[in-house]
């Protein structure tokens, strides 16, 4: 809990510093994992935050992962964010999934998973690929921000009112 709050507060040294303090409690191993990859992600780190993801979902005991469906739902939603900022639209598709069928009544995760896939239908063949195959440094680019501006438009449309519908006569007083 000391991890998050400064983790939220954005002191990322002492959030680091207490979440590598919780590894010592067997318990509290996947969620301090967790947090460790929400600061190295809040960091521009996301290869750490990957590697930090997978040894949080590693760390949950094959008996109890029901017990922590919450966690894994999130490591896979976050997952899944990374690849598609890294431009591996495939892996990010394959994460949302995962983090669907943990939880399928998740909008976010659907909504991602949608859009990851037609980012890759969009995409000439050669692009479409996993990332071992593409470049580094190659980045979501105009296909994300594209992505990202039909996003901003949809939930601006989901605010408008429904039930208003314009006045056609204008001539009267002004109360």
């Amino acid at each position: 809990m000391e991890g998050n709050f400064f983790s939220t507060r954005g002191y990322y040294t002492e959030a680091i510093l207490s979440y590598m303090k919780a590894l010592d409690f067997d318990e509290a191993v996947p969620y301090a994992e967790y947090g460790l990859g929400t600061v190295y992600y809040a960091l521009e780190e996301s290869e750490g935050s990957y590697d930090r993801y997978r040894a949080a979902d590693d760390s949950i005991p094959e008996t109890g992962r029901t017990d922590h469906s919450e966690l894994r739902y999130r490591i896979f939603y976050n997952t899944g964010i990374i690849y598609f900022e890294n431009g591996e639209y495939e892996e990010a598709a394959e994460a949302f999934r995962e983090a669907l069928k943990i939880d399928g009544s998740r909008i976010e995760a659907k909504r991602n998973l949608e859009i990851s896939l037609l980012t890759l239908s969009r995409m000439p063949a050669p692009q479409a690929s996993s990332s071992a195959e593409r470049s580094e440094g190659s980045g979501v680019g105009a296909t994300g921000t594209i992505i990202f501006n039909y996003l901003r438009e949809k939930e601006q449309e989901q605010w408008k009112s429904r039930e208003w519908t314009g006045e056609d006569d204008f001539s009267g007083p002004d109360y």
